[in-house]
């Protein structure tokens, strides 16, 4: 059994032609992966490649797959053969190509892959067969042994053993190629190929047109199934379908933010005009409010007043009673009998009483002036009774014209 690929990549080492077309074994040389063959027309490059590659990654032997210019005309027999020309009516000969690479550890690896044919003349190919092994063509692998006969599908099984294997079927031969060589599935493989078979036509390098070379390109590529195509053709018009919704949802965006533009200065002129209400209210209700203090100032300083008014009017209530009651205790004395007593009594009484009327008289202008003070505390009492209405009502005033600007919440804040 052939060791799993590792993940480098294999290159070819070595071509080799065993009993076919002129030669008897020919061995050819690649150079890291690259094979350049020099010669005068008619030495046989073009016979290398044909029996070499891509032939030994296809395994179809129809002429116009094997032959670098299609000519279906060249059958593989002739290879063999040489159109009667060889000496033998039989004759049964070897093409494979040896791969090589180095494992991540450091060792080597090869994998050579080959064919071999048998021609009978009046019959054609008679036999072919495919190999791959771990063998490498020549001490490990001899495919032309000292007999000087090319080993039959018999010998050459033998000679493999168990380090390759052998297939008559090119389709299994082909799976196997890839398997261990690429790994690149059934359909890709296929493509690969096509393309190699199509790159290598002469016309190609003779005459290089990018139109020939587009066609043989495209030619090479497998077709498309029609589900993968419908597949292709619905993602495509899914694109287009949201290509569309993404254009009407930034048209959609674009017109959003245009006239959330407009509406945000409508709004900020909207809301100065109706905040212009609450203004102005809590501009009276602020000077409602001090109105309102200065008027209860007034209204403790005139109650003040009067109350000073009330006590000096009792103080001369006391005295009157208490002069009267001397007049009356004088007027009731012997010694007031005397005239000059009597006068002297008169005099004092008049003294006296003057003094009374000047204490009723000034007790009448404190009255007076208690009652005008007790006016102006009463005024000022209404005065204050219509600034706490007129407070009110602009409180309501004012609760109503934020209500109607939305900012309720903002006003009952202010005012706590």
């Amino acid at each position: 059994m052939l060791p799993a690929p590792s993940s480098e990549r294999w290159k070819p080492l070595r071509a080799g032609l065993v009993d076919m077309f002129y030669y008897d074994q020919e061995e050819f040389w690649f150079h890291d992966g690259r094979l350049l063959l020099r010669g005068n027309n008619g030495t046989g490059k073009s016979k290398v490649l044909a029996l070499t590659l891509p032939f030994l990654l296809d395994g179809d032997l129809a002429p116009h797959r094997v032959e670098p210019d299609g000519d279906r005309q060249k059958r593989m027999e002739w290879n063999l053969l040489l159109g009667g020309k060889h000496p033998s009516p039989e004759r049964l000969g070897y093409t494979w190509l040896e791969f090589g690479r180095r494992a991540a550890d450091g060792s080597e690896e090869f994998r050579t892959i080959g064919c071999g044919l048998k021609a009978v003349a009046g019959r054609g190919i008679a036999r072919h067969w495919f190999f791959i092994t771990s063998q490498r063509p020549g001490a490990e692998l001899r495919l032309l042994p000292d007999s000087r006969v090319p080993l039959t599908r018999e010998k050459l099984r033998e000679e493999i053993g168990s380090r390759g294997f052998v297939y008559d079927r090119a389709a299994d031969y082909r799976r196997a190629v890839d398997e261990h060589l690429f790994g690149l599935g059934a359909h890709r493989y296929e493509a690969l190929v096509n393309l190699l078979i199509q790159l290598r036509q002469p016309q190609l390098s003779k005459k290089p047109d990018e139109k020939l070379l587009s066609r043989a390109l495209t030619e090479a590529l497998p077709p498309l199934s029609p589900g993968l195509v419908t597949t292709v053709a619905e993602a495509f018009r899914g694109l287009d379908e949201e290509r569309d919704a993404l254009r009407s949802l930034a048209d959609a965006q674009q017109a959003a933010t245009d006239f959330l533009g407009h509406y945000r200065r409508y709004a900020k002129v909207a809301a100065k005009r109706k905040a212009a209400g609450p203004r102005l209210t809590q501009s009276r209700y602020e000077q409602l409010g001090r109105d309102l203090a200065a008027a209860e100032e007034a209204f403790t300083a005139a109650q003040q007043q009067l109350d000073e008014a009330r006590g000096e009017l009792t103080a001369l209530e006391e005295q009157r009673a208490e002069l009267e009651a001397r007049r009356d205790a004088l007027r009731a004395d012997p010694a007031m009998r005397d005239a000059e007593r009597l006068e002297q009594l008169r005099q004092d009484a008049e003294r006296k009483e003057k003094a009374a009327r000047d204490r009723e008289d000034d007790r009448d202008r404190q009255a007076s002036q208690v009652r005008k003070y007790d006016g102006r505390a009463g005024q000022a009492a209404h005065q204050a009774g219509t600034a706490r209405d007129k407070l009110a009502e602009a409180l309501r005033e004012a609760a109503d014209a934020s209500a109607d600007a939305r900012c309720a919440q903002q006003h009952r804040t202010a005012l706590a």
